[in-house]
């Protein structure tokens, strides 16, 4: 399989993604998708966050605890 084939191939379905007449449920679907992605993500975020700070008030390193959370 060449470059040119590949890029060939993706064009083809780039196309038939833009032409295509899309139903409402379709859009609502992808809509529905990326939004679980995002809050999925943000919570995962979240949980690294609580993590981080319970690490850091239970180090045994002093210099941790009197740095304290930096605020950027």
């Amino acid at each position: 399989m060449t470059l040119e084939s590949i890029i060939q191939r993706i064009t083809q379905y780039a196309s038939w993604l833009y032409y295509r007449q899309w139903q409402t449920w379709e859009v609502l679907a992808i809509i529905a998708a990326g939004l679980a992605a995002v809050l999925l993500a943000q919570a995962g975020h979240r949980r690294l966050r609580a993590a981080e700070k319970r690490i850091r008030e239970h180090s045994p390193i002093v210099g941790l605890r009197l740095a304290g959370q930096r605020r950027h």
